[in-house]
């Protein structure tokens, strides 16, 4: 019997909480999860793909069946490349979900085997996003919860007025 592999993808500028909770509900029903680092030209990433790379690996360190990778494409040519046809995707509200379900139809015209799985957030990180962490950063403020230790200690060292509540 094969492993059910399911791919988390995004560009996790930085990595959140909310994140992480998707990682964990997708172990609940796969055998492991890749979180993909998507490379996309057209953004300007605080954090290099190394750093946000580092920065999940070692959030995620205690999670035996998560890997991270990196890819600079679409998502559907790295799922095909590699056998894989199932992505997970969290939604926080319904225009996630709308986001959301026009990048899987888009996707499936690449590579048809391609299927979805949207998984929900708890409430708690219905807020939270990495546009969010970056905002706050903005502002000095920071709520420790929205970011593992790895994380802030990143975020830290780019906005050294943040101050953690």
């Amino acid at each position: 019997m094969s492993k059910k592999i399911a791919v988390y993808q995004g560009t996790f500028d930085p990595f959140t909480q909310g994140h992480l909770a998707v990682v964990q509900d997708a172990l609940s029903v796969f055998d492991e999860v890749c979180i993909l680092l998507l490379v996309n030209p057209a953004k300007k990433p605080l954090f290099s793909v190394k750093e946000r790379k580092e920065m999940i690996e070692q959030t995620v360190c205690s999670l035996p069946r998560v890997w991270v990778d990196s890819y600079e494409g679409l998502l559907a040519d790295y799922m095909q490349e590699r056998g894989l046809v199932c992505s997970v995707r969290g939604v926080r509200n319904e225009q996630d979900y709308a986001y959301e379900l026009e990048n899987h139809q888009l996707s499936k015209n690449f590579y048809p085997q391609l299927q979805t799985f949207f998984l929900p957030c708890a409430p708690q990180w219905s807020c939270v996003s990495s546009g969010a962490v970056k905002a706050a950063c903005v502002c000095g403020k920071l709520p420790s919860s929205w970011v593992s230790d790895a994380v802030a200690k990143e975020l830290l060292a780019k906005f050294p007025q943040v101050r953690l509540i």
